[in-house]
């Protein structure tokens, strides 16, 4: 199976549309595109054989991959905080440089957003942190899960509700 590309037209069209007409309207269409986008992020992987024993107390060795994300730093004034780069395309991720030699990840947008939230010491993620740059703090994260959550319980209340009906009848 070929590696599948990573594209994100429409979240590009919906970012540069958003900074054309800044409204609700259109950060919510952005939001919606993003919330459904892959992305390439930068990681060192390292294979580290680890000795692993089953159940029968026999030992092997297997090889354990261990993923280390490059991050960014923006100045903030004079503090600097620190993101994780998410690229919406291999041109864009071609924008990143770094001293060291990394390997492209694919991540989905919850993927990153938990890292997020596991990363204590990390402000959010930028997409295309070259051009684009649009940030997704800790907190706008937190924003979009709730409302998430809300609605998957509000589409959960009108699904029991609709199945009590129907099994009343």
């Amino acid at each position: 199976m070929a590696d599948q590309q990573v594209t994100n037209p429409k979240l590009i069209e919906a970012i540069e549309e958003m900074r054309k007409n800044f409204t609700p309207e259109t950060q919510n269409v952005t939001i919606n595109a993003a919330l459904r986008s892959t992305f390439y992020v930068p990681a060192i992987i390292e294979k580290k054989k680890e000795i692993v024993a089953n159940a029968n107390n026999e030992v092997k060795f297997e090889e354990k991959p261990k993923a280390r994300f490059l991050l960014i730093k923006k100045q903030n004034g004079e503090d600097s905080e620190t993101y994780f780069p998410a690229f919406t395309d291999a041109d864009e991720l071609a924008k990143f440089k770094s001293t060291e030699p990394y390997q492209r990840v694919k991540m989905r947008f919850g993927d990153l957003a938990m890292l997020v939230e596991q990363v204590t010491t990390i402000k959010g993620f930028v997409i295309n942190p070259m051009s684009h740059n649009l940030p997704f703090t800790r907190e706008m994260l937190e924003g979009i899960k709730q409302v998430l959550i809300k609605r998957r319980n509000e589409q959960q209340a009108q699904e029991s509700a609709a199945n009590e009906s129907a099994s009343e009848e």
